[in-house]
């Protein structure tokens, strides 16, 4: 794994990976392609919210999305004519879109879209929202491995289970 606590100019790097579009980053995207996606430890998941939540404008992107869902639980689903989509974070979701696979990429972690972008960001929001009690929590590791027992593994780092 590799440290990417401190992820100033993300952004810039994943644009020019994103333009250059080279062997080696194509590869990492499609390492599974015609393959069973691996189920990825919790340790990752749980490395990725932290780095989400503990950076500037990760956070703040993060905190949009979780007052969009916050809304969309109360309220939605949203028709696409209906006034309220005005106020859906297109920008945050973006922002994840493209943090995700960079963020795996720097890591070392395999991209496994439902592991990071659905289940990290969703639980990211629950942190936020005050649903879950912290990224390093027991209750929040505990959630992660039942809600998405179908794509996260507790074993051991290293192991291939």
């Amino acid at each position: 794994m590799a440290d990417i606590e401190e992820i100033t100019g993300w952004r810039d790097e994943y644009r020019d990976l994103e333009a250059r579009w080279d062997d080696e980053w194509v590869a990492y995207l499609d390492q599974f392609v015609n393959q069973i996606r691996p189920k990825v430890h919790v340790s990752q998941v749980l490395h990725f919210i932290k780095v989400l939540l503990e950076n500037e404008d990760t956070l703040a992107a993060m905190k949009e999305v979780a007052e969009w869902e916050k809304l969309m639980d109360a309220r939605g689903p949203f028709r696409d004519d209906a006034p309220e989509m005005e106020l859906y974070p297109k920008d945050a979701v973006v922002m994840m879109n493209e943090f995700w696979p960079w963020f795996c990429f720097r890591a070392g972690y395999p991209p496994v879209y439902a592991a990071f972008r659905l289940a990290g960001v969703d639980v990211a929001s629950d942190i936020l929202r005050g649903d879950l009690p912290g990224v390093q929590s027991p209750e929040t590791r505990a959630f992660l491995l039942k809600r998405y027992a179908f794509i996260l593994r507790a074993g051991e780092e290293g192991d291939l289970a």
